[in-house]
């Protein structure tokens, strides 16, 4: 079982490091709900927090298929039919919601833009969509 986290004590810590008063404020309110949690044990405590900061961001939880590798796209090293990942935190808002962590093959390279088709049975499917190649990442075949 969790022990609460002590408000007291995080408010000394925002006031000594002279954390900007919304981002303190938010952290109170954060501190309060997670202090709610009941059913929060320490083994998932650190894998709750993962989740939420990468959620909280618009960013994408991408679990990846140990037979994958994933490396950062390259311009020049990307072509048609290459299967590639929007990176987790490319976009952000409700952009990064739709695109982050979607998977496609490229369709087209057109001056520097890629352009991709999702087939990652996720909806809606991406037709067309055009990316940086700085976004990507490119699945490698073992």
């Amino acid at each position: 079982m969790k022990e609460p986290i002590d408000v007291e004590w995080v408010k000394e810590q925002l006031t000594e490091n002279k954390t900007k008063k919304v981002v303190g404020d938010s952290v109170i309110k954060l501190i309060n709900a997670w202090n709610s949690l009941t059913d929060t044990t320490e083994a998932n405590k650190k894998e709750i927090v993962a989740v939420f900061s990468k959620l909280s961001l618009s960013e994408a939880i991408v679990k990846d298929n140990p037979n994958e590798i994933w490396v950062d796209a390259r311009p020049g090293d990307l072509k048609v039919a290459d299967v590639v990942r929007v990176k987790a935190n490319a976009f952000e808002g409700k952009s990064g919601q739709m695109h982050n962590g979607r998977k496609g093959r490229i369709v087209a390279v057109r001056y520097g833009d890629i352009i991709v088709k999702s087939n990652d049975n996720r909806q809606p499917i991406l037709e067309g969509a055009h990316y940086s190649p700085h976004m990507l990442e490119k699945l490698i075949i073992k």
